[in-house]
């Protein structure tokens, strides 16, 4: 969230010789982000009140993050009460980009509705998942998510 307009043009010689090294590993990542995906759709697949991402058919998705939408009404929370059962659980996860047309550093800019950036900001939830997230740190953000929900559930008597 961006209270001003800015530029940050900068890339270090250092961050560039970073990225360099980066690609010379991206089918191991590519495949390690998948590995991830595939883990979240099979340990998520059943999970009331959340929708999983989806590949487009005519796509193939680097899973650079692993973004699931939170219907409130079926989970028992919403993205950002879950957002925050994750973090008593010690999980870190982040809510998608703000959408420009609701950015304090926008203000004077046209103003447009944009009614699903505005949903998808207000429901979307991105989980964990780097290259070095483990299948045990994965089963414990299926299992954090699962409590979130069973707890949701029993205080609201369903």
């Amino acid at each position: 969230i961006h209270d001003e307009v800015g530029f940050n043009y900068r890339l270090s010689n250092v961050h560039a010789a970073m990225g360099c090294a980066q690609l010379e590993n991206i089918q191991a990542r590519l495949a390690a982000k998948l590995a991830i995906a595939e883990g979240y759709d099979e340990g998520l697949a059943n999970s009331e009140g959340i929708t999983l991402p989806e590949e487009a058919p005519w796509a193939s998705s680097a899973w650079w993050m692993y973004t699931v939408l939170v219907d409130e009404a079926v989970f028992g929370l919403d993205s950002r009460g879950l957002l925050r059962s994750l973090a008593d659980s010690g999980i870190q996860a982040r809510p998608v980009w703000q959408p420009l047309n609701i950015s304090k550093a926008h203000v004077t800019s046209q103003d447009r509705r944009c009614e699903v950036a505005e949903r998808l900001y207000r429901d979307a939830l991105s989980l964990p998942s780097s290259v070095g997230l483990t299948p045990r740190d994965q089963k414990r953000v299926v299992d954090a998510l699962s409590r979130a929900r069973a707890d949701a559930v029993s205080v609201a008597g369903r």
